[in-house]
């Protein structure tokens, strides 16, 4: 089959595609004939060697995380899934492998694809809306009419936060360039700051919830902000976020929180049941072949990437 893999850890120039071995999948898996993936900063920061001791030196490395297609070969102790059904879903973990034409997938981490939406579509779902969803869900303790501020709302999770905190009934602050704000608003944002000049310690400002996708916001710059049982959610794995953590898990009213996204079946169906209703709808800024891998990896570490880079195999 043809795969993307990592060659060493290095710019996208150590990415290759080029011929692997089909896996074979083990009891509990099913084998998915991939018709597309999707790049994540996660695929980005693998490929740069910031998480050797999970990835390992064993090149090449697959690369990969999200995925929709069809199923091709089922485990032996798969009992609800058929060969030809169209699936959708995110792999667990630090080893990739859904930029291929095929991957095997663990039941749990994949469910029926949302009807009404292409495969490239689908691929664009899974990791950016689990990660939304489990953030202002389970970390943040969403609520029916919180303010919740989104930094970084344009891009993939972003964009999916503020549709979701839409749907759950919250007061949107998004923070992104001005070209975004037109769109923000469309998907569910009531208000809009220009990440340039906008000042989010202005006078007045209070939220129940700080969701800093983008990584650039702090706990101790937003805390000020935050009502007096605000939470600070980040997608970053970075010391101060660890600290921030634990300095604020039994002695701060206001709660640092670190979201680690978790493939997860009940959560993949909520996603398609929202799509499925139309007040959920997937983000695609734009589509490469998978021989063009290295081009989608160059184009996401731009930051300017308005939903998600999508791979198409075929």
């Amino acid at each position: 089959m043809k795969a993307a893999t990592i060659t060493g850890y290095g710019p996208p120039d150590v990415l290759d595609v080029g011929d692997q071995p089909v896996p074979r999948p083990q009891a509990d898996e099913v084998l998915v004939r991939v018709r597309a993936a999707a790049v994540n900063p996660k695929d980005t920061f693998i490929r740069k060697g910031r998480f050797k001791p999970f990835t390992g030196s064993a090149f090449p490395i697959l690369t990969g995380f999200d995925f929709a297609g069809e199923v091709a070969e089922v485990g032996t102790h798969v009992t609800d899934t058929s060969v030809g059904e169209a699936v959708y879903g995110m792999l667990d973990g630090w080893q990739g492998g859904a930029c291929a034409e095929y991957v095997a997938v663990k039941t749990g981490r994949f469910c029926n694809k949302p009807e009404g939406v292409s495969f490239d579509e689908a691929a664009a779902l899974p990791l950016v809306s689990l990660t939304a969803l489990q953030a202002l869900r389970d970390r943040a303790g969403m609520a029916t009419g919180m303010q919740v501020c989104i930094n970084g709302a344009s891009g993939g999770v972003g964009s999916m936060a503020v549709q979701i905190a839409r749907i759950m009934g919250a007061r949107i602050t998004a923070i992104s360039s001005p070209p975004n704000h037109d769109y923000l608003a469309d998907l569910g944002a009531d208000n809009c700051i220009d990440y340039h000049r906008g000042d989010i310690a202005a006078p007045g400002r209070g939220f129940d919830i700080f969701f800093d996708v983008f990584g650039n916001r702090p706990f101790r710059s937003v805390k000020p902000i935050l009502s007096d049982r605000g939470v600070w959610v980040s997608t970053v794995i970075r010391p101060h976020v660890f600290l921030s953590v634990a300095l604020t898990r039994f002695f701060s009213r206001r709660k640092a929180r670190l979201v680690v996204v978790k493939s997860c079946r009940d959560d993949l169906q909520q996603v398609r049941r929202w799509v499925e209703s139309g007040v959920l709808k997937p983000v695609v800024h734009s589509v490469y072949p998978l021989e063009k891998i290295r081009e989608a990896h160059i184009q996401q570490e731009t930051k300017h990437t308005r939903g998600k880079i999508v791979i198409h195999v075929g």
